[in-house]
């Protein structure tokens, strides 16, 4: 199966005054096509750094990442501006620009993934919000319209970085249900988490806990 993203060769240190810390040396990846690959290592591993790595976010010391085939340049992901890529971040404040709900939905695809959406727009309680202005939503009601937002894009690729760290039992399930939806639409799925009882979500595992990082199937 041909790899969707490709990560060649690739190192990323920090500094910091005197200190250096590694975080990537010699990285290899080939993630598939179609494939829920689920990232997971402790604090400081580099979860969210090969995030920003894929997306373009952070520019490598050396290597390169391709996405189907196309070598992934530093700035804001030209892949999310085309929707190719849709990415569901730790920083849900960097996602609203809008002053009322329904704006901010409005920035939106029409096409919706997934069939029950007005379902899950109840469940979420976003057809009650319409109105509000998104500055005035509970972070509860922040992490819905997040979630719906995510969840209104067409991109082949899904990017998640560490959603169950804020999201509440119930949109945890909520999007547990979008994901098996999608992966099974044939749409490639980077999850990165803390929960390893989150493992069972995906097809394969990368930890970046081991010293020779790869590409696992469960």
């Amino acid at each position: 199966m041909p790899c969707h993203i490709q990560v060649k060769n690739l190192a990323l240190s920090y500094r910091w005054k005197i200190f250096q810390k590694t975080i990537f040396q010699d990285l290899n990846l080939c993630i598939p096509s179609g494939s829920f690959v689920t990232i997971i290592g402790g604090n400081g591993s580099g979860k969210s750094s090969l995030v920003k790595l894929i997306l373009g976010l952070v520019e490598p010391e050396s290597g390169e990442v391709l996405l189907n085939d196309i070598i992934v340049r530093p700035g804001y992901p030209e892949a999310i501006k085309t929707n190719r890529i849709a990415y569901l971040t730790q920083q849900i404040e960097d996602l609203f620009f809008s002053e009322t709900v329904a704006e901010e939905m409005s920035y939106q695809r029409d096409d919706v993934v997934v069939p029950n959406m007005e379902e899950i727009l109840h469940t979420l309680g976003l057809d009650t919000l319409w109105s509000r202005s998104v500055e005035s939503l509970s972070g509860g009601e922040r992490q819905s319209l997040a979630l719906a937002q995510f969840m209104m894009q067409d991109a082949p690729l899904l990017i998640l970085d560490e959603p169950s760290s804020y999201l509440d039992q119930t949109k945890a399930s909520i999007l547990k249900a979008f994901l098996e939806k999608a992966h099974q639409s044939g749409k490639t799925i980077l999850h990165v988490t803390q929960f390893v009882s989150e493992l069972k979500w995906g097809t394969h595992v990368i930890d970046l806990d081991q010293s020779n990082v790869s590409l696992a199937t469960l």
